[in-house]
Parts: C-alpha cells; sequence; structure tokens
C-alpha cells in the first residue's frame, strides 16, 4: 500500500527557511543558461518558420499579382496576424501566463508548423516555390531565388553560371557515358530555373 508514496517525491514544510547560499530565482524557474537557451531556439523558430512562411504566403499571392510589394504585405499580413491570433486565443481561452515568452514560444511553433505542413505538401508547393524564385531571378535577386528555389528542391543555374557549370561536370567524370549521364541531371536541375519550361 504504501508503494505509492513511494514513488512522490519527498516535500518539505513551506515554513522552514532557505538557506543563505540559495537563490531565490533557481527555485522559481529555470537557470539563467537555460533561459539563454530557450531563447535562442525561439529565435531560430521564428526565423525559419517565418522565412519558410512568408515566401509561401508571397508565392501564394504570387498567384494573383506579380506586384512585388503586394505579395510581402499581404504575406506579412498573414506570417505576423495568424501566430498573433493563435497567440491571443490561448491566452484568453486558458490561465496561462508567460507574457512575451509565451506569444514568443506560440509564434515560434505556429510559424514551424506552417513550415513543416508546406514542406510536407510537396507536391503542392513545389511548383510555387520554383516560380517564385522564377519572380526573384527575373527582379535580379540571386539570394532570395537561391533560397525559394532551395525549398522548391531544385538547383538553378544562371545564365553567367552556364559556362562554369558544364565544364565542371565533363572534368568530374571520366568516361563518356558518366559524362552524358552528368550533363543530363544538369540539364534536369536547370530546367526549373528557366521561366519557360513552365
Amino acid at each position: 500500500m504504501s508503494k505509492e508514496g513511494d514513488l512522490l517525491p519527498k516535500k518539505t514544510s513551506s515554513t522552514a527557511k532557505p538557506s543563505a547560499g540559495k537563490s531565490s530565482s533557481g527555485s522559481s524557474g529555470a537557470s539563467s543558461t537555460m533561459r539563454r537557451v530557450m531563447r535562442i531556439v525561439r529565435l531560430i523558430g521564428v526565423l525559419l518558420g517565418g522565412l519558410v512562411t512568408l515566401v509561401a504566403m508571397m508565392s501564394l499571392v504570387g498567384l494573383v499579382t506579380d506586384s512585388f510589394w503586394a505579395r510581402l504585405i499581404i504575406a506579412l499580413v498573414v506570417v505576423v496576424g495568424f501566430p498573433a491570433f493563435v497567440a491571443d486565443r490561448l491566452l484568453k481561452r486558458t490561465s496561462l501566463g508567460g507574457g512575451l515568452a509565451m506569444v514568443g514560444d506560440v509564434f515560434a511553433i505556429v510559424l514551424l508548423v506552417v513550415a513543416n505542413v508546406l514542406v510536407a505538401v510537396d507536391f503542392a508547393s513545389k511548383p510555387l516555390f520554383v516560380r517564385e524564385g522564377d519572380r526573384y531571378a527575373r527582379s535580379g535577386s540571386r539570394t532570395m531565388a537561391r533560397v525559394a528555389y532551395f525549398l522548391g528542391g531544385v538547383s538553378p543555374v544562371f545564365p553567367d553560371e552556364k559556362g562554369t557549370a558544364p565544364a565542371a561536370s565533363a572534368t568530374a567524370s571520366a568516361s563518356a557515358s558518366a559524362s552524358g549521364a552528368a550533363s543530363a541531371s544538369g540539364d534536369d536541375a536547370a530546367a526549373p530555373a528557366t521561366s519557360g519550361d513552365r
């Protein structure tokens, strides 16, 4: 019968005086190192999930308009508004405290979930990401084009890089059949980067 009591932690009375060596912050929650780690993980979640979600929302709005500012503003409203709505509902319906840390956690979780869903539905999101990469490439933003192509799962070859890419693949292969296979795979990787293949 006392086996259940053996599993529970031993409790001390609340009237016991804390020792002078103990800090009050140590008994109230996580250590300062753990709080720092939590902040870093939260920041990474918001940045990574936010970037993927922003590019995806911009590509969805791009189905309607090619205007960069329209795509950016509507996508930012969704990327900021949806997690804010979820955080607001969560804080109102529960008695959880936490303030800004809780809101930051909700933002990180919601944005990462949306990003994971977008990655999971590759058959639907890949063409959107590739088209968004094409838009960035046409506007001259190579870095954002590479990000969009990476999210779409393709490796772009930009026009000024075409002169160096075949030479590198030709020297990497020793036989003619391996060279033919490498150039065929290079053509497949470059195909999504061209706007005429849509």
